[in-house]
């Protein structure tokens, strides 16, 4: 069963991978499983393979980057690891009726 939270979050990881495919960067693979974890963009970015976490608010005002909290952290690092990914990138989504408002924060961890 597709939850509203389910449904928003899949629309601002393609709003995300959108984004960053304008800037030229490939997007390598989606919602990657690694254990418990998932990291939900892998892309290529300036030749460094890259974990990108997206948070997406719907409404104005809803800084979803605020939700990137330490267990989160702790989940995409663990998943990154495994995988040999060292960067991580946080890519904050809010959908609004006024259109979409994107903060991409690089290298987070």
């Amino acid at each position: 069963m597709t939850t509203r939270r389910t449904t928003v979050g899949f629309a601002g990881e393609a709003v995300a991978a959108r984004f960053l495919e304008q800037r030229g960067v490939v997007v390598i693979d989606r919602n990657v499983r690694v254990g418990r974890d998932e990291i939900d963009l892998v892309a290529l970015i300036d030749g460094h393979t890259v974990a990108v976490e997206v948070k997406t608010g719907l409404g104005p005002g809803t800084r979803p980057w605020e939700n990137f909290d330490d267990d989160k952290n702790a989940r995409i690092r663990r998943a990154a690891r495994a995988l040999s990914i060292r960067r991580i990138d946080l890519i904050a989504v809010e959908l609004t009726n006024d259109g979409v408002t994107i903060r991409w924060l690089p290298a987070i961890g």
